[in-house]
């Protein structure tokens, strides 16, 4: 009898970890097929690089926070996936990191979850030097991602529901 419970407990967490491995697969596959669509969301302009931010979501707010260098004057455009969201996040694009008190928000967009949203370097420097007299062209800004705290969320162990990513795609003007 001893064999026999314990050959079904042995089982039965193997089968817990397939599920799990399986559905940590699925969730990378997605991200996969997501950032192809950030990407064809770019055209007319040349892809040059994502970044995919990943997170579990908390009985607390989280900030998670991404750094983009514009070059040379050049155009970007950037290509905001949330379809890999099961609750909803808050996107601030910044001048300066979160360390800084004299920050400009440049622009904040709600809704991410489940959509593909584009944002140009062009309207962010137009917002920057209209609340900055003088200022030259940006040549960086910083993406905030502010992750809502979900009540019941497993803090120590977070469940696949609770697991998150915004895929960041950028291209630029040729």
């Amino acid at each position: 009898m001893k064999k026999i419970l314990t050959i079904v407990a042995i089982f039965g967490l193997g089968l817990v970890i397939a599920q799990t491995a399986s559905n940590l697969t699925e969730f990378k596959e997605n991200i996969s097929r997501q950032k192809v669509e950030a990407k064809k969301a770019l055209k007319p302009y040349r892809y040059d690089g994502s970044k995919v931010t990943y997170f579990n979501f908390k009985t607390y707010k989280q900030v998670k926070e991404v750094e983009i260098y514009l070059f040379n004057n050049t155009d970007y455009r950037f290509s905001f996936n949330g379809k890999s969201l099961p609750n909803d996040v808050k996107i601030k694009i910044f001048d300066e990191d979160k360390t800084s008190s004299e920050r400009i928000l440049l622009k904040e967009i709600d809704g991410v979850q489940g959509n593909n949203l584009l944002v140009e370097s062009g309207d962010l420097n137009k917002t920057y030097q209209s609340k900055k007299d003088g200022a030259p062209r940006l040549k960086r800004v910083f993406v905030d991602y502010e992750i809502p705290g979900i009540p019941g969320a497993q803090n120590k162990k977070p469940t696949m529901k609770e697991r998150g990513a915004v895929i960041l795609v950028m291209g630029y003007k040729n």
